[in-house]
């Protein structure tokens, strides 16, 4: 057997994983048997495509293909050419393996309900989850269901303090490969609904605290609230301007590894003044201060 498997697939020796796949995908679905009926060419076409794509996606095999070539052999006919996804005790890949009409139509079909997608020769399922803004900050339980030919339901749990975005594997629990030998990873995407009264950014937490014009020009304190519902005193001084931003430091979000701050964004509510006694206060205090009115 003397075959180029990078030739085969119309790759450099150098190309990289992504690659590799995109190239399979196209030339699997332009040499498919069931676009070519009765055509024994492309159906040998099609088997060869995939036994070059299942070495080259192997990095253990894919090495060890490298390294003969590197040695000058063309005769790979001792080569181990079975699937990442096992092929039993043969010395040499066999299409008896595979199922390449389940295979293709896994391959080319839209992802299915439940957010959750998978392609030929890859084990590892993706889903996306959205959990409650509290989950989120103490952990807790999430069920999920993953929609396939049937459906099921996996507990996951939610670590404290995970951030919008990040995901989580769930070893095990992907697609089982072709008679069963191995089976993917479950990987989650974990999606955080927002708070009505804190926002965050990264670890750190930002909250708004409103303030009148007295408190913004003598200075004072007032408590405020962290997203794990302490009590904490904030020191207002005097002359505090409208948006002044406060960091209270180590009062964010907590993970096993890190701890974010807490940032106070300060409001000034300037209220109408109607009386007559307040107005001429006012101004009295105006022109001891210097200012226009």
């Amino acid at each position: 057997m003397n075959k180029d498997y990078y030739k085969i697939l119309g790759l450099d020796e150098k190309a990289g994983a992504e690659e590799i796949k995109k190239a399979y995908r196209i030339l699997a679905k332009k040499h498919h048997p069931d676009a070519h009926p009765n055509d024994k060419k492309a159906e040998e076409r099609f088997k060869e495509i995939s036994e070059a794509y299942s070495v080259l996606s192997d990095e253990k095999k894919r090495a060890q293909y490298d390294q003969m070539r590197r040695l000058g052999a063309t005769d790979f006919s001792g080569f181990d050419y079975r699937s990442r996804a096992g092929a039993g005790g043969r010395g040499s890949f066999s299409f008896d393996d595979f199922n390449f009409n389940d295979i293709f139509s896994q391959f080319f079909s839209q992802t299915r309900g439940g957010g959750f997608s998978a392609m030929p020769e890859e084990l590892d399922l993706q889903a996306e989850i959205t959990v409650p803004f509290e989950t989120a900050l103490h952990g807790g339980k999430q069920m999920v269901t993953l929609q396939g030919e049937t459906s099921k339901k996996i507990a996951v749990t939610i670590p404290a303090g995970i951030e919008d975005g990040k995901r989580i594997r769930l070893s095990g629990q992907g697609r089982v490969s072709a008679g069963g030998r191995q089976r993917g990873d479950l990987f989650i995407t974990i999606h955080v609904q927002p708070h009505p009264r804190f926002r965050r950014q990264g670890l750190d937490v930002y909250s708004t605290a409103e303030i009148n014009v007295v408190q913004a020009l003598l200075g004072s304190s007032l408590l405020v609230s962290t997203v794990y519902g302490q009590k904490v005193e904030l020191k207002i001084p005097a002359g505090t301007q409208n948006d002044r931003l406060f960091k209270l430091r180590g009062l964010g979000i907590k993970t096993e590894r890190a701890t974010g701050d807490f940032y106070v964004s300060v409001r000034v509510h300037i209220p109408a003044v109607t009386l007559e006694a307040a107005k001429q206060t006012l101004k009295k205090f105006a022109a001891q201060m210097g200012l226009d009115y």
